[in-house]
């Protein structure tokens, strides 16, 4: 179990730091309607952090869009690659008449 999640964590912040120092925007397919708005947010009973105190960071669940429909993608503790990033997290804002993703990314 400790090992499974150890990788877990791993393979996020590796998915992590493939999002840059910028946040991602995340329209959809093209040839798709745009998304209406996102549903409210789940709440999520937060697990115990992972090892010791402050090596992770609590992502929140949110909601996805799969070009017909929201699906709901839970929550997750990631790691920074170094110490003294902060989690900026993902959001759905209006832009445009339509619903755009910003993906939660790591910032200094």
């Amino acid at each position: 179990m400790k090992r499974t999640l150890a990788l877990v964590l791993v393979s996020c912040a590796v998915f992590a730091m493939a999002q840059g120092a910028h946040a991602q925007e995340y329209y959809g397919p093209e040839s798709l309607a745009p998304p209406p708005p996102p549903p409210a947010v789940r709440e999520e009973v937060v697990p115990a952090p992972p090892g010791p105190p402050g090596q992770a960071v609590w992502v929140q669940g949110h909601y996805a869009w799969n070009g017909r429909a929201y699906f709901w993608v839970g929550g997750h503790y990631l790691a920074p690659s170094e110490a003294g990033l902060i989690w900026e997290p993902g959001r759905w804002i209006a832009r445009d008449g339509r619903w755009v993703w910003l993906t939660g990314h790591w910032r200094r």
